[in-house]
């Protein structure tokens, strides 16, 4: 059965990691448990709000990145970006700013593989515990 899905920084099978500054690093990454199948839709969008570790918004000129990594973490496809974080603007409700990913047809992320949000922020890194996103998406199980 498919049926809409979100996935945010809350959930268990995210993982979780402060960026330096000024390189683009893995900010959140989802493992697709098993059992399930993330399908990704070019009108799909991802949501996000970028802080620094001073609690401040992330710099508008910041990057931001979403990718599909094989179950070995080595194989990456791009899915949205990069793009510069001013194109988010902390929005999550007004579709007509929401971004659209980047593909042109219906992807499959199996169970056991990855999908990175990245992030590049000039200085200082960004902050896991500050930040946030949502992928809004579907699954299968």
């Amino acid at each position: 059965m498919i049926e809409p899905f979100t996935i945010t920084q809350e959930d268990s099978d995210v993982t979780q990691t402060d960026t330096t500054a000024d390189a683009l690093q893995d900010l959140f990454v989802y493992r697709v448990p098993i059992g399930t199948t993330i399908i990704l839709r070019p009108d799909d969008v991802l949501c996000s709000y970028m802080v620094e570790t001073d609690a401040s918004a992330a710099q508008s000129t910041g990057q931001v990145k979403l990718e599909h990594r094989d179950d070995a973490g080595e194989g990456k496809t791009p899915l949205l970006g990069p793009m510069q974080y001013a194109s988010f603007v902390g929005e999550f409700k007004d579709e007509d700013k929401l971004q659209h990913l980047d593909i042109t047809e219906e992807k499959r992320v199996y169970a056991q593989e990855y999908i990175a949000l990245q992030s590049k922020n000039p200085s200082p890194y960004t902050d896991k515990d500050l930040s946030y996103f949502e992928l809004r998406c579907h699954r299968e199980r």
